[in-house]
């Protein structure tokens, strides 16, 4: 195994991170520059690219907001961003022990990185790593998500065979009682339909603020395309804004009116998404919570796993954020 001080570990510049990105394993959208700088700029924080360097090949790289000072400082994946994680350079070899340790030592290296600067660190990371031994073996804590994956050949009839009937049913119910899909652009929309969700802005998970300034940056930068589906009396039903990154269609941040909620309308937005798009695949970006994940199993995707780590600076605060978390789960 390629040891972790064979790599020296520095920020990595904006032409270095996108050529880097471009062809990077686990390479994500939200992993680029204008996708860190909106979460940067949405909560305050500094986005900060950092690379793992074996001479002048840039081996390997994380993304991420940097926020805090002391004890409280931090690098994480931002809010409302999917995954930011380790990201690995192409193959050098074909022999699978090379890469393994290449990958396993710059890993490493990040890690002692991030764990010699930050008080706790917080990453989502992509489909792509598959190997969170380095994780474990630091004391990070390593969690299993899923998300579901749809291949969209050009024959998008396969795609709609692939739906579960419920959800066929509630996309012919929606259509029948005429609601319509349209383009959307309007972030104070999106904003309240998502708070909607939750019973009101106030329990969200994330901050109306945060949301708004994001979508608004994401939506200015072309980085998303933005759809509505309205009921026949002129109320939005429910928004989404999907990603865009190649060939891929991710759904990001959604928001829906609880009372259209057995409309089917939400079922029909997606289904005319998926129709429409020149993408050839689709991203459900995360299905890990019970009702949406039964939702977006209605679709006929492929249930993929992911990972998300958390790691601290020191074992005495790995130790007290344990204790307590373990008191609010105490009844």
């Amino acid at each position: 195994m390629a040891r972790a001080d064979s790599y020296r570990i520095e920020t990595v510049s904006p032409g270095d991170w996108r050529t880097f990105l471009g062809d990077a394993s686990g390479s994500a959208v939200f992993s680029a520059g204008d996708w860190l700088g909106a979460a940067a700029k949405a909560t305050g924080s500094e986005a900060q690219f950092l690379g793992a360097w074996a001479g002048e090949h840039l081996v390997a790289g994380v993304a991420g907001v940097v926020s805090g000072s002391g004890w409280r400082r931090r690098f994480a994946t931002p809010e409302l961003l999917p995954h930011t994680g380790f990201l690995f350079r192409p193959a050098p070899t074909d022999r699978p022990a090379h890469v393994e340790a290449e990958r396993s030592g710059a890993t490493s290296a990040l890690i002692q990185h991030l764990q010699s600067r930050y008080a706790r660190i917080h990453l989502t990371h992509t489909p792509a790593l598959l190997d969170t031994r380095q994780f474990l073996w630091a004391g990070w804590d390593v969690q299993p998500r899923y998300t579901y994956h749809i291949p969209l050949p050009a024959d998008r009839d396969c795609v709609w065979g692939g739906f579960e009937r419920r959800t066929r049913t509630a996309v012919r119910k929606a259509e029948k009682a005429g609601y319509q899909v349209e383009p959307t652009a309007d972030i104070t929309e999106l904003r309240r339909l998502y708070g909607l969700v939750y019973g009101g802005e106030a329990d969200a998970p994330v901050h109306g603020e945060i949301l708004h300034s994001m979508a608004q940056s994401a939506i200015e930068g072309d980085l998303v395309e933005g759809w509505r589906c309205v009921a026949p009396d002129g109320e939005t039903a429910s928004v989404v804004l999907f990603a865009r990154g190649g060939n891929t269609l991710g759904a990001w941040v959604a928001g829906a009116d609880p009372l259209h909620r057995d409309s089917g309308a939400t079922s029909m937005l997606y289904w005319h998404v998926l129709r429409d798009t020149a993408c050839t695949h689709f991203d459900f970006v995360g299905a890990n919570l019970d009702s949406i994940a039964f939702f977006k199993r209605g679709f006929g995707g492929e249930l993929i796993p992911y990972f998300a780590t958390e790691g601290f600076g020191s074992a005495a605060l790995r130790s007290v954020v344990h204790l307590r978390r373990a008191l609010r789960r105490k009844p």
